[in-house]
């Protein structure tokens, strides 16, 4: 049996994103991080929830995107 037939051919990697890519969406991620400190104490747990499923989404973006950068190295 060909090996190709045992492992699955490797997909090209995406782009890394840029750096001012990274740090606009590390802004953007700060100023909901903000806004939802300042509306915590109001909110119900409902609220809360709701307006805190998007910031985790966004840092998973961040997370992701830092950790991309990171394994690829400096970009040329």
């Amino acid at each position: 049996m060909p090996s190709s037939a045992r492992t699955p051919a490797r997909r090209p990697a995406p782009p890394a994103p840029s750096a001012d890519a990274v740090t606009e969406l590390a802004r953007r991620v700060r100023e909901q991080a903000h806004d939802l400190v300042r509306r915590l104490p109001s909110a119900d747990d409902a609220e809360a929830l709701r307006r805190g499923a998007p910031l985790r989404e966004q840092l998973d973006g961040l997370t992701a995107a830092v950790v991309g950068r990171a394994c690829r190295g400096p970009v040329r």
